[in-house]
């Protein structure tokens, strides 16, 4: 069974039949501006083919002339938003990806008819290649089987769940990997072919295909690999100590940094290119802001009060916003060289380096409703100096808000308290608790309103637990030196203040399914094992426990062809044998909701 992640297909809304009749693909030059700002913006003459009408582009992302970088250049990389900068803007859902393919064009130009009719689907999750550029050949069960023309490999489930989570956590956009990607190409680090740039490294005509996506993406992820770049970027830099160090660099011709802002409302981050004298003190940083494609915007630093100012918006379909040092934004700068430098993996098999743990976007709805705080094993607040908590700069987009992520440190369990007041909307939650070689993974199809659910995260036990009745997803997952295996349970209607458990005897290849209902409790369980030679399912479905019982798993037997063993085992230990399904792409499709626990981002 392919256990990739099957994207959703994406439906038309009323919002695209407007962009669709503000936009116009025209045979004509690029919005008219002053000569400053033209140099700054545009480097030479656009070629054909992705042009645009400079009302349209106005309605979209307002006056080109607004925000332009002020006074006399004193440094200069060559870097412009044009050519160099990417040919859309910044995406978070695949629906805003679809939009902006049909809008500025793709790979292929998609047509309304097509996404009305559900023909067309978003960016692709990490493949095996982007997560070997990003993390080493770790992500892959067997390095020595790397397919040598493609560099593709089968992937250690670890990593297929790190993939997902990048996926979801991506909701909020993509402008960390956008802003990396573009300066990295520019200055010669990253090939066009990496990029999907023409061999001359043009970006502007960028078919913003799978390599593109891809490498943006995984450069988005370094935020959250890379120790020091979140809380760097959240701890800031001193505005004039950072505009000296650019007057120090750029002239280089190349573009050494990501400049990421930071504040109340979220993080954003930007490819800053050249330095303005203003007089008197004041510098404008000339940036590519990805939310606004060809534009040349300025971020203002006043070295007389070691101060800054910069208004953009979080995405371009957020409101504009203002971080500065009055509002107590900070500014910082993150090197290139580190975000194309092999990261530490969290998920690879090896030393303990502690649990990610990263949560689902909530939808703007719910925003202010689901709070998120970790628990030692006796309930008890767990002492902060075991974990931090990390805000990403991925800020509130319309649509959804992002959680912070938080680190907790190696050999530590402890329970993921998820506090729901009343809810404006459906709300799906998933909670990603990665670590090395084993990793764990929690889906609740609808968060109820007035709740709080608790999830055991460490050690072989995972342990659920809801104020008002739910019917958790539970998947445990281990890569092995040579045979990964995920174990899952579905407890289905589990009742209020019952306690769903999972215990996983790696050692004996057992699993044990039980809770402390006082009734009769319906579960769908489910043990995969993947190697060398293939994969194979297994899978329960509707099984019956009694009060007090349990469901035992013994797949130390199993194979591709040989069911594991198990038994639905009531209180008083009388075993009564269960049969395991195979699990085939026929299963699969016709109890989907049943054993399909892996379900990508809500």
């Amino acid at each position: 069974m392919n256990r990739r992640l099957r994207h959703n297909v994406l439906t038309a809304r009323t919002v695209l039949a407007t962009m669709v009749a503000v936009f116009a693909l025209v045979a004509a030059g690029l919005p008219a501006a002053n000569a400053s700002d033209t140099n700054l913006a545009v480097g030479g003459n656009p070629p054909g083919g992705w042009v645009i009408d400079p009302a349209a582009y106005q309605k979209l992302f307002g006056n080109f002339n607004e925000g332009i970088p002020q006074g006399t250049v004193i440094a200069d990389s060559g870097f412009r938003p044009y050519p160099h900068g990417f040919p859309v803007p910044n995406w978070g859902s695949d629906k805003s990806f679809v939009e902006n393919a049909m809008v500025f064009g793709g790979a292929t130009r998609v047509t309304l008819e097509q996404l009305q009719k559900g023909q067309v689907a978003g960016p692709a999750p990490l493949n095996a290649l982007a997560l070997r550029r990003t993390l080493g050949d770790g992500v892959c069960r067997n390095a020595k089987s790397i397919d040598p023309k493609t560099g593709d490999c089968d992937l250690i489930l670890g990593a297929e769940l790190l993939a997902q989570m990048v996926e979801t956590s991506a909701l909020g956009g993509h402008c960390f990997g956008i802003a990396a990607a573009a300066a990295a190409l520019y200055n010669g680090q990253l090939p066009a072919n990496q990029v999907g740039a023409s061999s001359l490294g043009l970006n502007a005509l960028n078919p913003m295909g799978n390599p593109a996506t891809q490498t943006i993406t995984r450069l988005f992820a370094t935020q959250y690999l890379d120790p020091k770049v979140l809380p760097d970027a959240i701890a800031g830099q001193s505005p004039t100590k950072l505009v000296r160090t650019l007057i120090q660099t750029l002239p280089s011709g190349t573009v050494p940094f990501v400049l990421t802002v930071f504040g109340g409302v979220g993080g954003h981050a930007i490819t800053p290119y050249a330095v303005l004298d203003r007089g008197n003190g004041l510098y404008d940083i000339a940036v590519y802001d990805n939310n606004f494609p060809l534009r040349a915007l300025a971020v203002t630093v006043d070295t007389t009060t070691d101060s800054f100012v910069y208004t953009s918006a979080t995405d371009p379909n957020s409101p504009s916003y203002t971080w500065s040092t009055a509002n107590e934004s900070t500014i910082s700068l993150v090197e290139i060289d580190d975000l194309l430098g092999q990261q530490p993996c969290p998920v690879c098999r090896g030393k303990d380096q502690g649990t990610m743990l990263a949560f689902s976007s909530i939808s703007q709805v719910n925003a202010e409703t689901v709070d998120i705080s970790l628990l030692d094993l006796e309930g008890q607040p767990l002492a902060p100096s075991l974990y931090r908590v990390v805000s990403t700069l991925n800020p509130p987009t319309e649509e959804a808000r992002n959680i912070p992520v938080i680190f907790v440190n190696p050999g530590v369990e402890f329970l993921v308290a998820i506090d729901v007041r009343q809810l404006s909307g459906s709300q799906s939650f998933e909670v990603y608790a990665l670590s090395n070689g084993a990793s764990q993974y929690l889906l609740l199809d609808e968060l109820r309103s007035n709740s709080t659910a608790l999830f055991a995260v460490g050690g072989d036990k995972s342990l659920f637990q809801s104020t008002r009745a739910a019917s958790p997803r539970i998947q445990q997952l281990y890569d092995g030196p040579t045979t990964s295996y995920d174990v899952n349970g579905h407890p289905i209607a589990l009742p209020k203040e019952v306690s769903a458990n999972q215990d996983w005897n790696r050692s004996k290849k057992q699993v044990r399914y039980s809770s402390t209902a006082t009734r009769a409790l319906v579960w769908n369980v489910q043990v995969n094992g993947i190697n060398a030679t293939g994969e194979a399912g297994w899978v329960g479905i509707g099984v019956s426990v009694p009060a007090g019982g349990e469901i035992l798993v013994d797949y130390s037997g199993a194979s591709a062809t040989k069911a594991p063993l198990a038994w639905v085992i009531d209180k008083d230990k009388t075993r009564t044998p269960l049969t395991m399904q195979r699990l085939t792409p026929e299963l699969l499709e016709q109890y989907r909701d049943q054993i399909y626990v892996v379900q990508g981002p809500s």
